[in-house]
């Protein structure tokens, strides 16, 4: 089933920008990055095709309608009687976490303020008054010029108090995914007031990513030349790129601008200059002391590193089964976990990186054992219901008659 989506303009508010992007591209943008393959745009004649038309097909541009035709407009775009409708006003502001809620919630449910539909799930047959109401909204009350999400445009300045709500609500919602204690409350308190300001320029997320790198890299070299000044300083830089790994993708949240090449780049851009670190530590140590020790020690930290790759690819697995969330998350946790940074400054402080490196050799070991070991419970259990599916299709036994239940 293809999901449709319906965006109302009646006003210039619409073009408002909210962190450079229109108000009513934004709505377009969302919709698209969750999921809605067929999208609509009706006006009663505000020029919606330059700020849409790569967006939109002309054919779903209705322009130039009036309040008495939005009835047969509704009825002739042959929206099928069972399929629910996202119905937006296009001067409204709302993040992707709160349309996606909507979404899930299912048909009869709006958002917005006081006596106001500004955003809807809707069947078709009632798309015609829910269409109505967004045509002619009701004023704008006392109350209204709100902080929260989604956000009515009233005039040109609410754009302001529109960026300032979805800054809060990117707060909000990168918290929850930030596994690192210090990540979360230092890290994302340095990168997100850089993000907001960085969303309002021309510079892109990938760009970002690319400066991000580009200073882990520079750390790294510094680590490589060994000495205490040029290894604290590489740390200092390191820390830096882990600080700024975040503003990227506060940047293409903010801008609407997520795309897979990004996510993908962000995570190539990582294991590079993770690697380039902990090589730069064991060269660093070796050029300051000589001892062969160290570059040992390395070899044998990049030798546990690809034994971790290999456990995570076995926890993750090739069959159609996966392995439960919990087991996965909770692995992913201390896969992602970044604030051994903050460790890393920490012992180059105090001179004592070589902690680090043969602590780090040892852990990775540790940490691909444990990977094998959860991979192994996880393909044990898909093994065991593979066997329970198969006997249960061979005698053709209900699925509740192998744990006791009623056939």
């Amino acid at each position: 089933m293809v999901k449709k989506a319906l965006l109302v303009a009646t006003n210039g508010l619409c073009f408002q920008p909210v962190f450079g992007i229109p108000a009513i591209r934004r709505l377009v943008l969302l919709a698209r990055q969750l999921g809605y393959g067929e999208i609509h745009v009706i006006s009663n004649g505000e020029p919606v095709f330059p700020v849409l038309g790569d967006l939109v097909p002309s054919g779903a541009l209705h322009s130039h309608i009036d309040a008495s035709s939005l009835s047969a407009l509704a009825a002739g775009l042959g929206f099928e009687p069972d399929d629910p409708v996202l119905v937006m006003a296009a001067d409204r502001v709302i993040d992707a976490r709160s349309l996606q809620k909507l979404t899930d919630t299912g048909n009869g449910s709006c958002l917005g303020g006081s006596g106001d539909a500004g955003i809807c799930m809707v069947r078709p047959s009632m798309l015609a008054p829910v269409l109505k109401a967004m045509w002619s909204p009701q004023p704008a009350s006392a109350g209204e010029a709100a902080s929260d999400l989604p956000m009515r445009l009233t005039d040109p300045s609410a754009a302001k108090a529109a960026e300032s709500a979805l800054a809060r609500s990117l707060r909000s919602a990168t918290g929850e995914h930030e596994y690192g204690f210090l990540s979360r409350h230092v890290g994302r308190a340095l990168s997100r007031p850089l993000s907001g300001r960085l969303a309002k320029t021309r510079i892109s997320p990938n760009t970002v990513t690319f400066g991000n790198v580009l200073i882990g890299l520079i750390g790294a070299f510094f680590l490589a030349r060994g000495g205490y000044r040029s290894q604290l300083l590489g740390s200092l830089l390191f820390l830096s790129s882990v600080i700024l790994d975040g503003v990227d993708g506060e940047v293409a949240r903010l801008k609407v601008n997520q795309t897979v090449f990004g996510h993908y780049l962000d995570i190539i851009g990582d294991n590079i200059v993770h690697v380039a670190v902990f090589v730069g530590i064991g060269l660093g140590l070796y050029r300051e002391t000589g001892s062969v020790t160290y570059l040992h020690a390395l070899w044998f930290l990049l030798g546990g590193f690809g034994l971790c790759a290999w456990a995570v690819q076995r926890l993750i697995g090739h069959e159609p089964d996966q392995p439960s969330v919990s087991d996965v998350s909770w692995f992913t946790a201390l896969l992602v976990n970044r604030d051994f940074a903050y460790l890393v400054v920490l012992l180059a402080a105090i001179n004592r990186l070589d902690w680090f490196l043969f602590g780090t050799s040892l852990g990775v070991y540790l940490f691909a054992f444990i990977g094998f070991l959860m991979s192994t419970q996880a393909r044990g259990r898909r093994k065991d219901t593979a066997l329970e599916e198969g006997i249960r299709d061979s005698n053709g036994i209900a699925p509740q008659s192998m744990h006791g239940g009623e056939a």
